[in-house]
Order: C-alpha cells, then structure tokens, then sequence
C-alpha cells in the first residue's frame, strides 16, 4: 500500500440510454479535472458519440445488464489508481485532495456503518448480519463512486461476482443492486467506508431554494439539510432520476458553455421526469392496491 490514494484516472459506464450524461460527466471532469485521463466503457455502437470526450472507449461485456457491470469494473478500467463514477454525477473540485483522504486498502467509497434497516432494492441488513455473524455493516448507498487499486482489488471483485452469481443465497428476494453486494464484500472483508467529508452530495442534500450550481464554472453550494450550514461539495450524485428537470437544466447550461450541442437533453430530461413521477408512484399505487 502507498501513504497516499493517487488517482490515475477516472472510469464511467454508459448506456445508449444515459451516454448524454456520461457525457455531461465527462465536460464537468474536463474543466475541474484537466490532468486526469477519462475513460467509459460501454457498447461499441456508442464510441463514435463518446471519444471526442474520453481518452479511453472500453467495449463492456454483452452477457452482462444493468448494475452488473460495476461488478466488473476491475476488468473495465484502464487505470492501476482508478476513481470510478456514475454518469449521472457532475463534479466541481480537483478529486485529488478528497480521494487521498480516504482508507488506504485496495477498494474504497463513502458511507457509514448500519446495524439495522432495509436498504433501497429491498435488503434486510439484519439478515445479512446474522449470517456474517457482526454487529454492523457497511453502507455505501447511493454513493455513485468508488477508488480502486486495480492489481490489489481482485479478491474485492471476484467476492462481488460471485455474490452477483448467487445474490439469492446472500440477499433473499432483495433486488439486486451492486451497492448491496458492495456492502456486502467490504463487510466481510473489513473495509472500511471513506468518511464523506465534503466529497459527496445529492440534490435532496439541499435546503429547498438554496442551490448555486454551475458546472461550467465548477462551481456548487447550498445549505445542507443535515447541518444547516453552507456546503461545497466535490460532487453532486443525481441518483435515480433524481430532480430530472433541475439536472438537464445543468447538464443543458454545461453543454451550452462547453460548445456542445444540447441535442437530445430536453427528451431526457422528460423521460426521467415520466418515469420519476408519473410511471413509478402509478407503478407502486398499483402494488398497494392489487398485491
């Protein structure tokens, strides 16, 4: 292990579905973090739209779907240091000062111990203590990023393969979800989560009305909901099609700045608002009602 986390690189995923925010990710990165190679992996049917804006195209696995590939990110990423990100997140600080905070083990992201508590997909973590025989767990939910060394971090990803090969044995009719598998693997093999410090944030961190957000300049802060104090976050997570309209605004403002066309955000933007809104709470009345 060295004394300090370096970052190589950063990694992202994207999907013919979301690759305008991979893109998104990728112009925030380039004005906050210009001395860092970026790289995707992803289909190869998308590389012509995403190599203006990445240093690496990675061709994923075609056996694999959805959260799956985070399983695998080891094999995807080009970097021995890597910082891997979901697409949907926007950066406005260097990662450099942040990431060398963080434990010094070979795979690592911010979160906190639970001992109780179903996670987002639907997992009982006292199942899951009872069976690994501990008091607490570690959550990492909804974080949206993870440091890795790549030559020390295969144990951490076969355990997490193997896990995804056999979720039912491990999380019960849970939803699969790679942050639950996660938590899994670092509980078992005593990682610790990083301290969030002022790395990470959600849209829904922030009082109501109190967001500055401008990607272009690198620049957000609001006033946390947890503390009540002015916050600058490195990152912003818009998980789950969270604030669907406000983030195409950024994205929209951001790709404007950069000379990017804004082709494409306005219908993004409505499908995540029709499926955050509309079809899941119709979706969920319906389970209330008829199961």
């Amino acid at each position: 292990m060295t004394d300090k986390n370096v970052v190589d690189g950063i990694l992202t995923l994207a999907t013919p579905s979301d690759y305008l925010k991979a893109i998104g990710l990728a112009l925030s990165l380039k004005i906050t973090n210009p001395d860092l190679p970026r790289a995707v992996a992803c289909n190869s049917s998308l590389f012509t739209l995403l190599e203006p804006y990445f240093d690496y195209c990675i061709e994923e696995r075609c056996d694999i779907r959805g959260f799956a590939h985070k399983v695998f990110l080891d094999k995807y990423s080009p970097f021995e240091n890597t910082l891997f990100l979901d697409s949907d997140v926007l950066v406005f600080q260097s990662v450099h000062s942040h990431v060398a905070l963080w434990p010094d083990q070979a795979y690592s992201a911010c979160g906190k111990y639970r001992s109780d508590g179903v996670s987002a997909f639907g997992l009982e973590r006292s199942l899951v203590l009872r069976r690994l025989g501990v008091k607490e767990m570690v959550c990492i939910d909804g974080a949206g990023h993870a440091f890795f060394r790549k030559s020390l971090s295969g144990v951490v990803f076969d355990r997490a393969r193997f896990i995804t090969s056999n979720y039912s044995e491990f999380a019960g009719n849970a939803k699969y979800a790679d942050e639950d598998v996660m938590n899994i693997v670092m509980t078992e093999l005593g990682l610790q989560p990083a301290k969030s410090a002022d790395f990470f944030s959600r849209y829904l961190s922030a009082v109501s009305g109190t967001i500055n957000l401008n990607a272009s300049e690198g620049v957000c802060e609001f006033i946390s909901h947890d503390t009540g104090r002015l916050f600058a976050p490195c990152m912003m997570h818009f998980a789950a099609d969270e604030a669907p309209l406000a983030y195409t605004r950024y994205l929209w403002r951001l790709y404007a700045t950069s000379g990017v066309s804004t082709s494409g955000l306005l219908s993004l933007g409505l499908k995540d608002y029709y499926r955050q809104h509309i079809r899941n709470p119709i979706s969920r009345l319906r389970q209330r009602l008829f199961c």
